[in-house]
């Protein structure tokens, strides 16, 4: 019987118990598969839920790139962030807050000029997050969303693509938000619980916090979540957050 990819399910209290849940669940019950880069990697699907997001530290201790690497990324989720100057190929933000859309898909008149950029190419861009700010706190609907996924360039170009590809966000009543991420890709050693803290900072800053709304689930789901052959060894050394056992308890 032919060997495939796992789809695993993790439950936790807070982002950094989560990067160390998930470290070791990726070790012991993930797929060994080559990449495209020519080197090899343990590999699976996997959906997780965080209940406490915001919890502290939000950052692993034992998370390889510390504190000060992350405090640099999350400034990549600023609005003002040049990303261009820096030489990505891409930037999360700048595909939320100036998303291309072809002029017959814009009616400026109908949705009001405050939520599209300037013309570029016959483009005109979108501010999706904006449009999330003002939906969320009117009630419970199921089409808040945001895209980052630009087939015309991203199926076709050599350099990188988003690994993140969506952010879908509920009103739960009282206040209370939930918000899911759907990614293609994503190192999970290298890159999780940064990925993490910089998305979660974003989403405070620009919806949560002008809301009063509060985020009290997180769903994080990855379609290849995968740690490169040269971290194996330094990921066994990874050690578990300590939880209180009767807030683990809510999963048992």
């Amino acid at each position: 019987m032919i060997k495939l990819p796992p789809t695993e399910s993790v439950y936790a209290i807070g982002s950094a118990d989560a990067w160390g849940q998930l470290v070791h669940t990726c070790l012991r019950n993930s797929y060994i598969i080559g990449t495209q880069y020519g080197n090899r990697s343990k590999d699976m699907c996997c959906v997780t839920e965080i209940l406490q997001p915001y919890l502290e530290p939000m950052l692993h201790p034992d998370f390889p790139t510390k504190e000060l690497h992350c405090g640099v990324y999350t400034k990549q989720w600023e609005r003002e962030y040049d990303w261009i100057k820096q030489g990505f190929e891409y930037n999360y933000m700048d595909r939320f807050i100036d998303y291309p859309v072809a002029e017959r898909n814009c009616d400026r008149e109908k949705f009001g000029e405050k939520h599209y950029n300037n013309s570029t190419q016959n483009n005109i861009f979108v501010d999706q997050i904006l449009r999330i700010k003002e939906m969320l706190p009117k009630g419970i609907s199921r089409r808040i969303q945001a895209i980052t996924w630009i087939p015309d360039r991203d199926l076709f170009v050599k350099e990188d693509q988003p690994c993140l590809q969506r952010l879908w966000f509920r009103n739960l009543g009282d206040r209370n938000v939930e918000m899911h991420c759907m990614w293609r890709s994503r190192d999970l050693f290298a890159a999780w619980n940064s990925n993490m803290v910089g998305l979660l900072t974003m989403v405070k800053k620009e919806i949560l916090e002008p809301n009063n709304l509060k985020l009290v689930k997180v769903v994080d789901f990855c379609n290849s979540l995968h740690i490169y052959e040269a971290d194996w060894k330094a990921a066994e050394l990874v050690k578990r957050i300590s939880v209180n056992p009767q807030m683990r308890g809510r999963f048992l």
